[in-house]
């Protein structure tokens, strides 16, 4: 992290603005040490020099990271070598590794994006913990968080599953999810600012491109240009109904008989509830042991406090939820529940 930070140049009216919302929201303070998760594609690029920009407003401590999943062979190494060069010309340090994403997707049996995700966030952590970062910036916009959304619907999401990605979770922080594709590339064009270009970007095998580049510009073709703007309102509406619901749960699980002690609860405080909230406690009850909470399960949970004591259903390979006496118990097959 660059010990001396530069001195105030004045800002263009787009990172005034840009300052002014990452102050109003809270998303960063004075003093934060921030590590920049940088690709070296536009929306990356864009973020860094903002930060960079707002840095000695802030007195910010800044550095970025970039992964080099060796997916694209000389194309993957070239961005790596364009963020190290872009970070050393504004004086900011930058951390790099390379993953076999590949060999760990093959031997994990997940898809190269989530693959690549998980060894992503959980790098990222490492050097937070190592470092002394205390905040996480990712470069996601507008159109990033529309992506979701639809994506997210097509996958059989909740009405919560629209809230889309949130503007911070924890030490994660978004501060240009406000802001479009178009926004972040005019203000690159505007600071003669280069960038990489991804080609797998292009390609319509990944159902987040398909959605990016035939699904949004069709509906915008029929229904206008407000689509992403409409979108993002609905997002936000459904992030405020989620921190509404996730206050409620929280007071829920504070009762007699719903506190999911002993990885159980009361059959009969569970019956008093509405099936809403007995599926949001069941939700963070699957969470503790590692479970998706898919729509599925979360049903059949439900559906077993109609039943009769005595019935059970499997959760997972190694977890079933049993209704005996009169609790309702999850219990592990072995002792390889994640604590």
């Amino acid at each position: 992290m660059n010990p001396r930070p530069p001195l105030k140049a004045r800002l263009t009216p787009f990172e005034k603005r840009f300052l002014e919302r990452c102050k109003t929201r809270g998303l960063i303070e004075k003093g934060d040490r921030v590590l920049i998760a940088l690709s070296g594609g536009s929306d990356s690029v864009a973020l860094l020099k903002l930060l960079r920009a707002v840095q000695p407003y802030l007195k910010l401590s800044l550095a970025a990271a970039h992964c080099n999943f060796q997916l694209r062979g000389k194309e993957s190494d070239d961005d790596e070598a364009f963020c190290q060069a872009l970070c050393q010309s504004l004086g900011i340090e930058c951390f790099a590794k390379k993953f076999d994403a590949a060999l760990v997707a093959a031997r994990e049996k997940t898809s190269i994006e989530e693959t690549a995700r998980n060894l992503r966030y959980r790098w990222f952590a490492e050097l937070m913990r190592e470092r002394g970062f205390n905040k996480l910036a990712t470069a996601h916009q507008r159109n990033d968080n529309a992506e979701t959304i639809l994506f997210n619907l097509f996958r059989g999401a909740s009405l919560l599953g629209l809230a889309g990605i949130p503007e911070r979770r924890g030490d994660i922080i978004r501060p240009a999810l406000h802001l479009t594709r178009e926004d972040l590339r005019n203000y690159l064009a505007e600071t003669n600012s280069p960038f990489r270009d991804d080609s797998s970007n292009a390609s319509l095998d990944f159902d987040r491109n398909f959605i990016r580049l035939r699904v949004i510009p069709l509906i915008e073709e029929r229904f206008g240009s407000k689509f992403l703007q409409n979108l993002s309102r609905l997002s936000e509406n459904a992030a405020e109904l989620q921190a509404f619901v996730e206050s409620h749960i929280e007071k829920l699980s504070r009762r007699k008989g719903l506190s999911f002690k002993n990885d159980s609860f009361d059959v009969a405080a569970l019956k008093r509830l509405t099936a809403f909230e007995q599926k949001e406690l069941f939700k963070r009850a699957l969470a503790k042991f590692g479970i998706e909470p898919s729509a599925q399960a979360l049903s059949r949970l439900a559906g077993l406090l109609n039943a009769q004591s005595g019935r059970k259903i499997a959760l997972s390979a190694r977890v079933e939820a049993v209704w005996k006496k009169d609790r309702l118990m999850f219990v592990a097959k072995d002792s390889s529940r994640p604590t």
